[in-house]
């Protein structure tokens, strides 16, 4: 009878190749115990992967449309935070200005004025906030500043009202020149320079986009504006000696600022209104994402219990070879590893 035979390097080499795959076989499954997740997706799919690549694609996408959404937000909210800050310096000074009783004198009326235009220019100040390198009261034109300054404004207003000799002359031009359409040498033309219109469409979820329209040209800003504006003129001498003239138009002024602030509120609402379309798709998007993610997590999972068992299963066959390499080399584990 014939006897088939190998060599010592024959041998070792195969005992080597037996044991490599073998470590591989065991790092690939210590890996998938690890991770949860299987190391050869193309073999679990047979190398089908269209659903896995349309659930990726969905989860990139609504993850983009979550961070769009936590934008707009963080955006919106800086409104309303730069909305507040006008109303802590308007509230108040409107029914002030109606109410409180003037005596009249040079003094007291140009310390009211001077109080007006410091007013007046904290508010200008607060509505060319920015937030993240952007304005936010310039529609589009988010790198552009929205308002001239108070001094440039009231320049522009001194030229308008010269000459007029009554309060409501002057409130009128004021009004006029703040109400003015564009291309009409007005707020919109002289002292606005950011963009008028429909604001950008931002998609913030599944089929849903909101639009942020409020700007410092808004009428509710432009209300607030002229309500300042219409008793910052006296500060620059206008109706000097005219004391009469002058608690008229401080009057006015308290009247057009009441009135302004709540339509101020009212953008603030509308703000308000945009924020809750925001976080209901905020709600939305996360939901969705987390469905995604279990439905991505099934398909790449790893079978604990059979993962497990392979692995015992490896580690067992590892054991023999070293065994039998031990008894045919007397090799001690030490040396074998």
């Amino acid at each position: 009878m014939t006897m088939n035979s190998i060599g010592d390097q024959a041998r070792a080499y195969v005992m080597q190749s037996a044991t490599n795959r073998l470590k591989t076989t065991m790092t690939t499954l210590t890996q998938e115990v690890a991770s949860g997740e299987v190391a050869d997706l193309g073999q679990r799919l047979q190398g089908n992967t269209r659903a896995l690549n349309q659930i990726e694609g969905r989860i990139s996408q609504t993850t983009q449309l979550q961070g769009n959404a936590k934008e707009v937000g963080i955006q919106l909210q800086a409104m309303q935070d730069i909305f507040a800050g006008v109303r802590s310096v308007t509230n108040d000074l409107g029914i002030n200005l109606i109410s409180d009783p003037f005596a009249g004198t040079t003094t007291q009326l140009g310390t009211r004025a001077t109080g007006v235009s410091n007013a007046f220019d904290t508010v200008i100040q607060r509505l060319n906030g920015m937030d993240s390198n952007r304005y936010l009261l310039s529609g589009l034109a988010s790198n552009q500043q929205p308002l001239s300054d108070s001094a440039q404004i009231l320049d522009a207003l001194q030229g308008v009202t010269a000459g007029m000799t009554t309060a409501a002359e002057i409130s009128t031009a004021i009004a006029a020149w703040f109400d003015a359409p564009e291309g009409s040498g007005g707020f919109l033309d002289v002292a606005y320079h950011g963009t008028t219109g429909a604001g950008q469409s931002i998609p913030v979820g599944d089929r849903q986009s909101v639009q942020i329209t409020t700007s410092a040209a808004s009428p509710a800003v432009r209300d607030v504006l002229k309500g300042l504006a219409t008793a910052a003129i006296l500060d620059r001498g206008t109706l000097a000696g005219q004391p009469e003239e002058q608690n008229a138009l401080l009057r006015q002024s308290g009247h057009a600022l009441v009135a302004a602030d709540a339509a101020l509120l009212g953008e603030m609402g509308r703000v308000g209104l945009t924020q809750q379309a925001v976080a209901r798709a905020e709600t939305s998007n996360a939901a969705a994402l987390s469905t995604l993610e279990i439905s991505r997590n099934d398909i790449r999972s790893a079978d604990p219990y059979e993962t497990a068992t392979a692995l015992t299963e490896v580690e067992s066959q590892l054991e023999a070879l070293f065994a039998v390499t031990a008894r045919l080399s007397r090799l001690n584990l030490v040396d074998y590893l």
